[in-house]
């Protein structure tokens, strides 16, 4: 058990070093500026670890108070992180406004559902809000990203390479947190420190992936401040936009102007 909890200090030490190069990425390449939230998040991710640091080692503190800082802390990294993925998917369909409309109120009505879900199934409990909250969150994290990128597959959309690799970082992480925590630990309690060992590991490598990501991929301003397209450029972009991509953001787009029945 002591080589265990060694080897999880060592990768939670890895952990916070990455944590804090992909701060200092952000502001050298100044990738702060295109991506705010993220660069919040990342900020926030550090701010825990510190916390969490100092927290455990806290001996006058309750285990009840410890466990309340402490996913009180994760709740709200959980929730800069939709807030981060809410900014990818707006930089990735930047130029498609009608596309990028109906796309917003689906992210909406996510975040709306997992509250209420949390809400309900908390049975008066408010730990238990907590935790269905950061699943709930966790998993719609996940779902939109691969939803995302089945999309842009289907529709051969352009992803500049910045933002996709972001996308998947935080969908590595998303993705094995619901299936720790919904699955894997209820089935073998008594490997509890291991699961949260393979957390961190899964965290670890969405953290490679996104210092990876900014030190080598730039993201300009003017990248970032693209006009959107009005519909009658699209068909002098026949070769780089595909046929159905225009026709679905010209049928949004016309039924968020003339205020028609939303899908």
């Amino acid at each position: 058990m002591s080589e265990s909890l060694s080897l999880l200090d060592i990768t939670w030490a890895v952990t916070t070093t990455l944590e804090c190069t992909l701060l200092g990425f952000l502001a050298w390449r100044r990738t702060y500026r295109s991506f705010p939230l993220f660069a919040v998040y990342g900020l926030a991710i550090v701010l825990q670890s510190v916390a969490t640091a100092v927290l455990y080692r806290r001996a006058e503190l309750e285990r009840e108070q410890v466990w309340n800082i402490a996913w009180g802390t994760q709740a709200v990294v959980t929730v800069m992180r939709s807030l981060a993925l809410v900014e990818l998917v707006k930089k990735m369909l930047a130029r498609y406004s009608g596309i990028w409309a109906f796309a917003r109120r689906v992210l909406l009505s996510a975040g709306a559902v997992v509250i209420l879900f949390a809400a309900v199934s908390s049975k008066g409990l408010y730990q238990w809000v907590i935790l269905d909250l950061i699943r709930g969150l966790e998993l719609a994290i996940a779902v939109v990203i691969v939803a995302m990128f089945l999309f842009a597959r289907y529709y051969r959309l352009p992803l500049h390479p910045l933002p996709r690799a972001l996308a998947v970082g935080l969908c590595l992480y998303s993705s094995f947190y619901v299936l720790d925590y919904s699955l894997l630990q209820k089935m073998v309690q008594q490997y509890a420190n291991y699961w949260n060992f393979l957390g961190i590991v899964a965290f670890l490598a969405s953290l490679l992936v996104w210092v990876t990501a900014v030190a080598r991929y730039p993201y300009h301003a003017e990248e970032a401040r693209l006009k959107t397209l009005p519909p009658e450029t699209y068909g002098q972009l026949s070769a780089q936009v595909n046929l159905r991509l225009h026709l679905l953001n010209r049928q949004l787009s016309r039924m968020r102007n003339s205020g028609e029945p939303r899908p």
